[in-house]
């Protein structure tokens, strides 16, 4: 018996889209899609004009990619002017066992991905949560590595496939290992590189600095625009998968900070288990 194909005519195109609002992509037929379903979780606002959508070409055509090597091996991309939230990605390079990225910025254009490909390539890729994804299908399509990601953010993977599902650690590598720490969002992952003594945190901590890059206040919380704490908890939960690790530097999404970060952790999680919760930041005391 012969297969029917579907009619031609009938064939609508996926194709990538974002969200200008909080810089999710997912595929969709054209014209675009009819809302964003990170936009549509608790934790981000909704857009205050509406859905706004555009596609790759949009974004080539009014941004720059911006990359640099924020510590020895650890390079940041970065977009300017920012897609929605704006995150950075990270490329850790490790030429015994394979690079590795973690966390996506808003949008790849082709020198930065021939300067990836310059880099050696991927080998692995990761992120904490969908708030951060940011193009990562671009990454997975450039250059075919293995997608690893903790299951209960697979919802949100539409715009790639995922290799490698996992539910509490994956070790990608000796030097690069993931931890579920949930809380922030059902999925969410942080990625420890013990020889480096780093922690990638993603969303479980946020950091302010100075002028001169250093951090000066930390926080954590459930939903940062929506200003809503952590439990008890859930701090206490993050204590019990973090703590245990040994590092010192902390990257966020956003912020590299490249001593203390541990410190500053504990000081952060006494003091929110010492009262009520707060979604505030709290004042760094002396590191030295």
């Amino acid at each position: 018996m012969t297969e029917k194909l579907p009619d031609p005519r009938l064939i609508r195109v996926h194709q990538h889209y974002v969200c200008e609002n909080c810089g999710f992509w997912q595929r969709y037929f054209a014209p675009a899609p009819p809302d964003c379903p990170v936009c549509l979780d608790y934790r981000h606002p909704l857009p205050p004009a509406g859905w706004q959508f555009s596609g790759p070409a949009a974004l080539a055509a009014r941004l720059r990619v911006r990359w640099a090597e924020v510590l020895p091996g650890i390079w940041q991309f970065w977009n300017e002017p920012a897609v929605g939230i704006g995150p950075r990605g990270y490329v850790i390079v490790d030429r015994a066992h394979g690079n590795v990225a973690f966390e996506g910025t808003g949008y790849y254009d082709q020198a930065a991905l021939d300067f990836i490909a310059e880099l050696g390539g991927l080998r692995y890729l990761s992120a904490s949560h969908c708030h951060v994804f940011g193009a990562l299908w671009q990454l997975v399509e450039a250059f075919r590595p293995e997608v690893v990601l903790q299951q209960d953010e697979l919802p949100f993977c539409q715009a790639f496939g995922v290799s490698w599902p996992f539910e509490d650690r994956a070790e990608l590598h000796p030097g690069a290992v993931l931890y579920h720490t949930g809380r922030h969002t059902p999925g969410h992952t942080v990625l420890h590189l013990p020889a480096r003594r780093l922690l990638c945190c993603g969303d479980a901590l946020k950091f302010q600095l100075d002028d001169h890059g250093q951090a000066t206040h930390i926080s954590t919380h459930r939903a940062y625009d929506a200003h809503i704490p952590l439990s008890a908890g859930d701090v206490r939960h993050y204590q019990a998968v973090l703590d245990p690790l040994d590092f010192d530097g902390i990257l966020t999404p956003w912020e590299p900070v490249p001593t203390g970060g541990k410190r500053a952790m504990r000081q952060l999680f006494a003091a929110q288990l010492a009262g009520r919760p707060f979604a505030e930041f709290f004042r760094i005391r002396d590191l030295g």
